[in-house]
């Protein structure tokens, strides 16, 4: 871990981070969360994920990954810079592209239901990435990412599969590892070991940087010296560059620091050697690949040999280097739907040949999945293919247009007499001797004016002396010229030997032949006759002795047909001999006449049916033996004038006889046809039905699908929701259990959607009680108003508060106020009851202490004043305003100095007041004689205390006014 962690530290210097492409649908959320609760939050990597999100909702993936990893998780946005350790998650309703280290968003150009915005998203990252590109497929269903990881295997780059086993939805998954595209299958949890593996190799860490080895040109060369050795494919004329790129990824895989340590491997590992030919044999191959290169090859080249060709003539079309078949097959339909456009018909042959017969069972076989034909139209996949399991399979009317056969074309002779050759995507893996080799082959395997196709990055050099070009941006090519042998190099056949004299020897003893085999052999050539093995269709398996007498190869091309193969005189008694043999297996014997050289012979063919299979089907042999003459040759005239006239009477008699058969045949055979014909009709017209009928479905079927995996990703967020929901509701039970307010939540109709544990103090409910109303529920407290508040609020919209008794003697504040959703609805009333008891009971107290304190100062017949700490008039008592003829409203908030227009404003006063506040003295005795407004001049005693009140941050002041007039005045006359 200590090397995983300086590799980690050095790749994060790098300007760019590695970006990790993730497709997911059905069942990805897990897969996601158990890959990013392994991956650590500081590989430098960047994290793009697309899963297939409903359109119409937005989505709550990031919120729900950013739980799983330390990494941010961010929504796409558009044209957002990617950064190192960051989860990037699509938005819904949008495909996405990588490019230049930002994010591109776009709108899909498919309906909902055939969108494929994985294939989108690893199809850029491969054109941006290369080599260095990361591909990781999990859950879901269908073959969305197959398509996409063609291209990213094209580069070179890595793949990464969850294993079917792991996968809640194998679907993406198990289409990625049958297309042979994956490098690695793991569970999701498994993979970040095996992703930071490859990405602290050393080549992968530092871009560019080769592997550690003492020649790696040496070693590269012995390599494939190696792969030559035990796998027969030579590589020596690709491109060094190419296969050194692709030679250094299978280390990578293995965790190889050498290239020599990967050669040892290979040396004592046939399936790593099967596995890097694989990837240095580039299979990058689809239908209909670059539709506009295919459009101009129709109208510049298929439509002009169609429309030069005349009908029933042959078309003869090679693909070399045909990989899994697509397009040898793409051709093979644009040639037939060319040719139903003209009105035509033609015997098209179109060859496809590849070094690998792995690819060429699959290429036979037909059978593609359904993200390869994505983009057909619909006629043109209901007139080729037939739906088989999830998949599609070429129809036998288009396979038979195909012949598929092992070829190396840089080693093996090429075909000829071809009209068109598509070689594509190959020149540019070799080196230019070898693109000069195949250029040439090409022009020598092509007709008169013949076309060659090419690939995008491919050219034909300098041979623009025997080719034309018809399209420069295509890359299409019309062959002019005769075949120039001065610059052909034509591969020499593989297994030939030079032809041996007519009267050389052939010696068949090997060193360790026996001597009873010697004997055995030198007896069959002496006195076995000549004979014929064939098998049940009259196809010479093989030949012994001297045949030539008897059999000879027709005119035009080579047969094994026994009957083709017979001399004159003898075809008719073989058929008969043959068929008989056959139909009662037993053995056979004849005479004939073969005329040979202008001399008639006669013959005696014995045609025996073998007893000891050979094989599959029927095996029988043919011998030939000369009758021997003893008569004078005027006899033997004779005899064969003879002889002659029986065979011509023989043969009328056959004749007649096979007249005979044919007529009864073609009889039959017309009925047969009528019948044929009727039920054909009926049978096109239900598949006619059936076709529609499963196009429809099918449609469906995608749509479905689609709608499935966005239900099961949506299922997937709502389940983290309910999660998180349920944390939710435990806390806010437990706050309000905890706070013991008696909560109730009633519906619009006032029925009880739920309460808190502590409302069972007021009402005697039970959990089944919910949706019940609340007035069928007796109360244990005293409230007439509960339901006339409840509509009020209803219908108003306003908070109503209300102290309520319980029967167990205590007091409770009911609230009640709307139950608003999150979108601002009104779906109903909450009540809460906080219990009150000691407030009230202190608020009671109070109340009493107050009424008792009241009734005391008015009981008192002296004028008091409460003042406040600003020396403002709080309240008087009744004395107060008697004697000083005072009006309450005029008195009570006003300043004491302002009262009956200043009469009490006596700054010593004042000042008094004051001390008693901050020094919390007293006043007493304090005399005043003044003019007051209404009474005259009186002499007043003032008494004043600061009154302190328990809990009360208020500081007020009680001032008693006692009148000491008329004791003054009796003092004065005393005096």
């Amino acid at each position: 871990m200590a090397s995983i962690t300086r590799d980690r530290a050095r790749r994060a210097t790098l300007s760019e981070p590695r970006i990790v492409g993730i497709g997911a649908s059905a069942g990805g959320v897990e897969a996601l969360s158990s890959f990013f609760d392994a991956m650590p939050a500081d590989s430098a990597c960047a994290f793009v994920i697309i899963l297939h999100l409903d359109p119409t909702r937005e989505s709550q993936m990031a919120r729900v990954l950013s739980s799983h990893t330390e990494m941010p998780v961010l929504q796409v946005k558009d044209e957002m810079r990617i950064m190192p350790n960051h989860v990037y998650v699509i938005a819904p309703d949008y495909d996405l592209e990588v490019g230049g280290g930002v994010l591109h968003l776009m709108k899909p150009s498919e309906t909902r239901g055939h969108r494929k915005p994985v294939d989108v998203l690893f199809r850029s990252l491969a054109r941006d990435q290369g080599d260095q590109s990361i591909a990781i497929v999990l859950s879901g269903n269908g073959t969305n990412g197959t398509d996409g990881l063609k291209d990213i295997r094209a580069e070179g780059g890595l793949i990464l599969a969850q294993s079917p086993d792991t996968a809640k939805f194998d679907g993406m998954p198990s289409s990625a590892i049958a297309a042979d595209l994956v490098d690695y299958i793991l569970a999701p949890a498994k993979m970040p070991e095996a992703l930071l593996t490859f990405l602290n190799h050393r080549r992968v860490a530092l871009p560019g940087e080769p592997l550690a080895t003492t020649d790696a040109h040496t070693a590269y060369r012995e390599i494939l010296e190696i792969l030559q050795t035990r796998d027969g494919h030579d590589f020596k004329s690709y491109k060094l560059s190419t296969l050194s790129r692709r030679i250094q990824r299978r280390p990578n895989l293995k965790d190889m620091k050498t290239l020599d340590e990967y050669a040892d491997l290979l040396r004592n590992d046939p399936v790593e050697v099967a596995a890097l030919v694989k990837d240095l044999l580039i299979n990058v191959t689809s239908f209909f690949r670059d539709p506009e290169a295919w459009k101009t090859l129709q109208e510049k080249a298929i439509e002009p040999i169609i429309a030069n060709r005349e009908n029933r003539s042959p078309i003869r079309v090679w693909t070399p280097s045909c990989s899994t078949g697509e397009e040898a097959y793409s051709i093979a339909m644009l040639v037939t739907e060319r040719a139903e456009a003209a009105g035509k018909q033609f015997d098209l042959k179109v060859f496809a040949t590849d070094a690998r017969e792995s690819n060429l069972q699959k290429a036979r076989n037909g059978i593609y999945p359904e993200a390869a034909l994505s983009g057909f139209p619909p006629e043109r996949l209901r007139r080729f293919f037939d739906k088989t399991d999830g998949s599609y399979q070429v129809k036998k009317d288009l396979r038979n247009l195909l012949v598929f056969a092992p070829q190396n074309l840089l080693s093996d002779p090429p075909f000829s007499r071809m009209d068109l050759i598509s070689c594509r995507n190959l020149l540019i893996y070799l080196e230019a001797d070898a693109q000069k080799k195949i250029i040439t082959l090409a022009h020598f395997a092509l007709r008169d004016k013949g076309y060659l196709f090419l690939g995008n990055a491919e050219t034909i050099g300098r041979h623009d002396n025997i080719f034309e070009t018809i399209s420069k941006k295509w890359r299409i090519y019309r062959k002019i010229g005769p075949m120039r042998h001065d610059i052909l190099n034509f591969p020499s056949l593989r297994g030939t030997s030079k032809p041996r004299p007519p009267n050389e020897r052939v010696t068949f003893l090997e060193s360790n032949t026996s001597v009873g085999d010697v004997a055995r052999r030198a007896l069959l050539e002496h006195y076995a006759p000549a004979s014929v093995l064939i098998d049940g269709n009259a196809g010479v398996l093989y030949y012994h002795g001297q045949t030539g007498d008897y059999l000879e190869q027709p005119t035009g091309e080579p047969t094994k047909d026994l009957i083709a193969m017979a001399r004159h005189g003898l075809a008719a008694k073989l058929r008969g001999a043959v068929q008989e043999a056959m139909d009662g297996n037993k053995r056979v014997t004849t005479s004939a006449r073969v005329r040979y050289e202008g001399t008639s012979r006669p013959v005696t063919i014995i045609v025996t049916p073998l007893t000891v299979a050979l094989g599959d089907g029927d095996r029988l042999l043919v011998s030939f033996e000369q009758t021997p003459s003893a008569l004078t040759q005027s006899t033997t005239d004779r005899r064969d004038s003879q002889q002659g006239a029986n065979d011509v009477h023989d043969l009328q008699e056959e004749l007649t006889a096979v007249r005979f058969r044919l007529q009864n045949t073609i009889e039959h055979l017309e009925t047969t046809n009528e019948e044929l014909k009727a039920s054909n009709e009926e049978t096109t017209s239900m598949n006619e039905e059936l076709q529609s009928t499963n196009e429809e479905l099918e449609t469906s079927k995608e749509e479905l699908q689609s709608f499935n995996e966005e239900l099961n990703t949506i299922n997937s967020q709502l389940q983290h929701k309910i999660v998180e929901l349920e944390d939710v509701t435990n806390d806010l039970n437990n706050l309000l259990t905890g706070s013991e307010v008696a909560t109730l939540f009633l519906d619009n109709k006032f029925c009880i959607k739920w309460f808190s544990p502590t409302t069972r103090e007021l009402f005697d409910l039970v959990s089944s009680d919910i949706g019940r109303p609340v007035s069928h529920f007796a109360r244990k407290f005293s409230d007439d108003n509960l339901l006339p508040d409840a509509e009020q609020v209803l219908t108003k919209l306003s908070t109503i508060e209300a102290e309520v008794s319980a029967d167990s003697g205590r007091w409770y504040l009911r609230r009640m106020l709307p139950y608003r959703t999150q979108d601002n609805h009104i779906a109903g009333v909450v009540i809460t009851f906080n219990d009150i008891t000691d407030q009230k009971h202190a608020t009671d107290a109070v109340h009493d202490a107050r009424i008792y304190s009241e009734a005391v100062i008015e009981t008192i017949r002296q004028p008091l004043l409460v003042l406040t700490a600003d020396l403002r008039v709080k309240s008087a008592n009744r004395a107060f305003y008697g004697q000083f003829r005072a009006r309450q409203r005029d008195t009570e908030g006003q300043p004491i100095d302002a009262l009956g227009n200043g009469q009490w404003a006596i700054p010593r006063l004042q000042a008094l007041l004051k001390e008693v506040l901050s020094k919390n003295q007293f006043v007493e005795d304090f005399e005043v004689e003044h003019d007051f407004r209404d009474i005259g001049r009186r002499c007043m005693m003032l008494n004043a205390r600061k009154l302190v009140r328990k809990g009360h941050s208020e500081e007020l002041i009680v001032l008693a006014i006692e009148d000491v007039s008329e004791l003054r005045e009796r003092e004065n006359a005393m005096q």
